[in-house]
């Protein structure tokens, strides 16, 4: 009898990875669904129904509403297919539900899940910094003042502090 083992008591990991897993996929969802929904509709945060976050928050609402239609533009010419991306986050959902619910449960499947999740999210906003900065670039000295006054704005900063025009 001494030399039977017992199993070590669980020490609440797998509920803690559960936790932790399922707050990633909700913001996973979160981003891409914001996203998505903007290029799709051709609404944003914005409410003129012309922008879009981008994953860039106010420095994508902050741009021209030119700019935003041009960097859209890129998106689809780059055969950015969301609606696409969307059927597949959301079918990965549901197996990320049905990898919790198995029993017994795979930890290494469901992270598997949301790896392709964070893939996809991590390659659309890649592309959406790649394409905000090269829009940039090609402003002109007036143009991207303006850019910097708008995000100003939109970040809510009343004072300067620690810089501002002309530092």
């Amino acid at each position: 009898m001494a030399n039977e083992q017992t199993p070590p008591p669980a020490s609440g990991i797998g509920r803690k990875v559960r936790i932790v897993l399922v707050i990633s996929l909700a913001l996973n969802l979160l981003v891409v669904g914001v996203i998505a929904g903007g290029l799709l509709s051709g609404r944003g945060p914005g409410g003129d129904g012309r922008r879009v976050d981008l994953s860039l928050g106010p420095y994508a609402r902050a741009l021209d509403p030119h700019d935003v239609d041009a960097i859209r533009a890129e998106m689809r010419g780059r055969g950015l297919d969301l609606r696409r991306d969307r059927r597949a986050m959301i079918e990965d959902t549901h197996s990320f539900v049905a990898a919790l619910r198995a029993v017994p449960y795979d930890p290494e499947k469901t992270a598997e899940i949301l790896l392709r999740q964070r893939g996809r999210v991590a390659q659309f906003q890649a592309l959406g910094q790649d394409l905000v900065l090269d829009r940039i670039a090609q402003m002109s000295a007036e143009t991207r003042a303006a850019f910097a006054d708008r995000l100003e704005r939109e970040m809510g900063h009343i004072g300067r502090e620690g810089g501002g025009r002309n530092n």
